[in-house]
């Protein structure tokens, strides 16, 4: 399928690399990601790495949710084969999300929440799942991480997509559309504040532990700064 090379700038702009591969690569294999993440992100403790990968991991799910508003279309990439590189930013360790132009694909607007299905069950918490049998992290955290940057994400597309923003946001709400997952990872975080009120006040419930990473400082909605 096609994707517009405006898209590639544009998820450029938010860590999401297409077509090439990661100049510093990180592993894909879950013990050795975490040993890496420790020692790019400077943490003895392995599930600071695994948290902070989520943060990081923000970004590639909110640009899946951009693809599918604004193009019609996402990366239907396997877990296994998403490359991850290590880069420097703005004098911070980050990280670059790598993926083929092959693996995207086209969909009407009547689709996009099975598209959704797929970038938060069949990518990301496939991932999350992966990497906490390697350490001791609360899913609440790892999924609060996603999801804060998910609320930015509608936040802004509500100014002019509010109908979009309020079909998804039912579909978010509904505990079936997380299946296998118990609950919607949306109700347990968000529920029904509204978007503008979720991003402009506390909302966490959990720590992302950014505030024990040297690079990285205490967020300003932090439910325990110190």
């Amino acid at each position: 399928m096609h994707l517009p090379m405006v898209a590639k700038h544009s998820l450029q702009m938010q860590s999401v690399i297409v077509d090439r591969l990661p100049a510093h690569p990180l592993s894909s294999n879950s013990p050795l990601l975490i040993e890496e993440l420790k020692e790019w992100c400077e943490t003895e403790n392995n599930g600071v790495a695994v948290s902070y990968f989520f943060r990081q991991f923000a970004l590639f799910v909110t640009a899946q949710f951009n693809l599918i508003h604004q193009y019609g279309g996402y990366f239907k990439t396997a877990p296994e084969n998403l490359r991850f590189g290590k880069i420097h930013n703005y004098g911070l360790p980050l990280i670059t999300f790598h993926v083929d132009a092959a693996d995207f694909v086209e969909i009407p607007a009547e689709q996009r929440h099975e598209a959704f299905q797929y970038v938060l069950i069949g990518q990301t918490d496939a991932l999350l799942q992966q990497l906490r049998r390697h350490a001791k992290i609360s899913p609440i955290t790892c999924w609060e991480n996603v999801l804060g940057s998910l609320a930015w994400h509608y936040a802004t597309l509500q100014r002019q997509y509010p109908r979009t923003v309020a079909e998804d946001i039912d579909w978010l709400m509904d505990d079936r559309s997380w299946k296998p997952l118990r609950k919607s990872q949306w109700q347990t975080f968000i529920g029904t504040v509204p978007l503008e009120r979720a991003v402009s006040e506390p909302m966490r419930k959990t720590c992302c532990l950014y505030k024990e990473l040297d690079s990285f400082e205490t967020c300003t909605f932090c439910p325990q700064p110190h």
